[in-house]
């Protein structure tokens, strides 16, 4: 059965001479992995810059459930994200995303209010003239909320951020944001401008992996440094 689907690129990797396996973020099927023939050849009709992280596209794709894979029949971009494809900041934030996302998201499982969340994202990256440099402490802090266990945004004058119940607390805790990392957290949660310096990103960067670990979600050890490192422009 062929069946269309909206989706968002996230990866994709060899799978023979002229072919890849695409990870595709799609509206109806969840997170999927699809075979995508002969995109390696120089005369395919596909072009594998199609697969960027974080491109929008339309589906035309097998549906199977006999099938252990699955196949990508047609391809098409869909939106406009040329801007991020051009700003490498933008392309390193895509690149964050997209990791995270295949480490969060559940193979096959339907989540259209990520979908949604994620495509909303992704025009903003693009429209944007320039992000801002806690765009990924946002989105972390975001996505959150869609996978169940958004921050507590009461008694926010409180000393300490407890990691593992999500809360702000004045009671000594072992996995917590406190000082200055918990002013800057708190304003972040309010939708507060704030100027962070680099040093305290990179440990709020760090709080936030823990915080998702805390609640089943493995994000600790990302490849992506390079987005990390670019906090510090």
């Amino acid at each position: 059965m062929i069946e269309s689907t909206q989706g968002v690129c996230l990866h994709y990797y060899k799978y023979s001479e002229n072919s890849v396996i695409a990870k595709i973020f799609t509206e109806n099927f969840g997170l999927q992995s699809y075979v995508m023939k002969g995109v390696r050849n120089k005369k395919s009709k596909n072009k594998l810059n199609i697969l960027q992280s974080l491109n929008i596209v339309q589906l035309e794709v097998t549906n199977n459930k006999k099938r252990e894979v699955q196949y990508i029949k047609e391809i098409s971009l869909i939106g406009n994200t040329s801007n991020i494809n051009s700003d490498m900041n933008k392309r390193f934030i895509s690149l964050f995303i997209s990791e995270i996302l295949m480490k969060v998201l559940v193979e096959s499982e339907k989540q259209i209010p990520i979908f949604s969340f994620i495509c909303e994202t992704i025009y903003k990256i693009n429209d944007v003239e320039s992000l801002s440099k806690n765009f990924s402490l946002l989105f972390l802090i975001q996505l959150s909320g869609y996978l169940g266990f958004y921050p507590s945004k009461d008694n926010a004058n409180k000393n300490i951020f407890d990691l593992e119940n999500g809360c702000f607390t004045n009671k000594a805790v072992y996995f917590n944001i406190s000082g200055d990392n918990k002013e800057y957290f708190r304003c972040l949660l309010t939708n507060k401008e704030v100027s962070i310096p680099y040093k305290n990103r990179k440990e709020l960067l760090k709080s936030l992996q823990k915080y998702y670990n805390l609640h089943h979600y493995n994000i600790e050890s990302l490849k992506s440094y390079e987005v990390i490192e670019s906090l510090r422009t």
